[in-house]
């Protein structure tokens, strides 16, 4: 598919989710779209997440326009987060120690399968959208489509993460 169909067909998505000619549910504004160009073009999630992020890297507008539409539906439209505060002690307990088991299960999968380099990334961009979402109070997702609008905006962003995990390597080998 030519870039300009992608761009178009992103630019669909993105104006259904924003005049609510989509049913999102309580699901992701950016995973809905990568899951339409999944469902369009039969090809896997990770290759249309690939696509939609180099067409926005590459798009500046069009990448104002995703992070608006996803600020919409997290921070405008939804209070999330309350779901989990609802939630009895027991079935809070059982909850954090399943995710907390499956986290380093999926860690120690990605130390074997890959480089140290994009486990440190992985866990650097994980805090980095925790500490967006705590500090400027939206859910994680929403944080993280803040964190990875920043990246693809602005290259030095990704730049200065590459340095960190360098030095920070540097200083786990001494």
């Amino acid at each position: 598919m030519e870039k300009e169909e992608l761009r178009h067909l992103i630019v669909q998505e993105l104006e259904k989710i924003r005049t609510h000619k989509t049913h999102l549910g309580q699901g992701c504004a950016a995973c809905h779209v990568m899951f339409s160009l999944k469902n369009t073009l039969n090809s896997s999630e990770q290759d249309c997440a690939d696509l939609v992020s180099q067409t926005l890297s590459e798009d500046s507008k069009l990448n104002e326009e995703f992070i608006e539409t996803v600020e919409q539906i997290h921070m405008i439209e939804r209070g999330l987060g309350g779901a989990f505060a609802m939630r009895e002690r027991e079935s809070k307990d059982s909850y954090l120690d399943a995710y907390f088991a499956n986290v380093l299960d999926e860690l120690g999968s990605d130390l074997a399968q890959y480089s140290s380099e994009i486990l440190l990334r992985k866990i650097l961009l994980a805090y980095l959208s925790l500490y967006i979402a705590q500090t400027i109070g939206v859910d994680y997702h929403a944080a993280t489509e803040e964190l990875y609008y920043i990246l693809r905006k602005n290259e030095k962003k990704n730049i200065q993460l590459d340095e960190f995990i360098d030095k920070l390597q540097d200083r786990i080998r001494r």
